[in-house]
């Protein structure tokens, strides 16, 4: 293996190492992350539901209000991706005042 080589494996190693550690901080705060989401995101967020780019903005809205510390070691594109993966828990099961999402 050369150095390059070498450099490569290390910086992927680091880079799983900080990938662990930003979702370890994103659940740390996830239930501020659903309250953001549910209390102001949730009317836009339930419209929204069913189109990617607009949940990817909302996505990006949320991030840019996270705590500072949360924003230092979790970068956007990380955050969103997690989102993504963790959109049905995110919204509502019922919005106020109608049926269940999705129905």
């Amino acid at each position: 293996m050369d150095w390059k080589e070498k450099l490569q494996s290390a910086r992927d190693s680091g880079q799983k190492v900080f990938n662990r550690q930003s979702q370890l901080l994103i659940e740390e705060h996830w239930p501020q992350i659903q309250t953001l989401f549910q209390e102001k995101v949730g009317p836009a967020a339930l419209a929204a539901a069913q189109d990617d780019s607009k949940m990817e903005a909302l996505f990006k809205i949320v991030y840019a209000v996270l705590p500072g510390p949360v924003k230092l070691v979790v970068n956007e594109g990380a955050f969103v991706q997690f989102c993504f993966s963790h959109r049905a828990d995110l919204l509502p099961a019922t919005p106020p005042g109608g049926s269940p999402a999705g129905t």
